[in-house]
């Protein structure tokens, strides 16, 4: 059984399971896409117009093994919520709560502790937002060294909440980085900022764009294949949780 309502298609699955598929319109798409939404992690299909709902709906229905296989491998949204345990630089920390004053901060041990002071129902905009410091932090740095060799000038870097992307860069030099490269072990978001440093050079990824990250990083094949691997999970921290300021 399928239909739209309210922009949405009610899609039963081979299995017989229901779930939901948003419906838009994007006048720049020139065909029907069908993709799982990497910040909401529900399933979408674009279409050139509303003209093409039809059209979609049909596309939807063909694909409706497609959409339940992609969903299964969806990881849930690890929120950011005491007792919850996150890699941070590659390492498991538990988050920790309590009462009264102070930063957040680290506190070592057996397990490494991640402790924030303060109301609960903040703990999450507090961690996240210590986090994204320690981002900023570690990024600028490495990004300092790469620039150095490379001999380019970053003219903006953005820390931003993405769970798509891990880093960009615009055509006027801006650089952007997503907050949970700090999750990851430090040569991954070495690398990540290495390989945005030399988009500054070649806005592509042509072998001379891989030549420039191989001259500032190194060999970078097992940096991307752990991103490949891993990058869904840590793309999930943060999600289902608050994450205001």
């Amino acid at each position: 059984m399928l239909r739209m309502k309210h922009h949405r298609f009610l899609v039963e699955a081979p299995s017989g399971t229901e779930f939901t598929v948003q419906f838009r319109s994007n006048a720049r798409a020139r065909r029907l896409i069908l993709k799982i939404d990497p910040k909401s992690g529900d399933p979408v299909v674009i279409a050139p117009s509303e003209r093409h709902a039809k059209a979609a709906e049909k596309f939807v229905k063909a694909k409706a093994g497609w959409i339940e296989a992609q969903l299964s491998k969806q990881p849930e949204g690890l929120a950011l919520t005491p007792g919850t345990t996150i890699p941070i630089k590659g390492v498991p920390h538990q988050l920790v709560h309590r009462d009264g004053r102070g930063k957040t901060r680290y506190v070592e041990g057996t397990t490494p502790v991640l402790e924030s002071p303060g109301a609960e129902i903040t703990f999450a905009d507090r961690v996240q937002r210590f986090l994204r410091l320690e981002a900023k932090t570690a990024i600028l740095e490495r990004l300092d060294i790469h620039a150095q060799r490379l001999a380019v000038d970053p003219r903006k870097v953005t820390i931003r909440d993405t769970v798509s992307r891990w880093g960009s860069c615009s055509a006027k030099g801006h650089l952007n980085f997503s907050w949970r490269l700090i999750l990851a072990p430090p040569r991954i978001l070495d690398y990540v900022v290495a390989h945005e440093a030399a988009h500054l050079i070649e806005m592509n990824h042509s072998p001379a764009f891989w030549a420039q990250v191989e001259k500032t990083y190194g060999p970078h094949k097992s940096a991307r294949s752990w991103l490949k691997q891993h990058g869904r999970l840590l793309h999930s921290v943060g999600k289902g949780g608050s994450s205001g300021g």
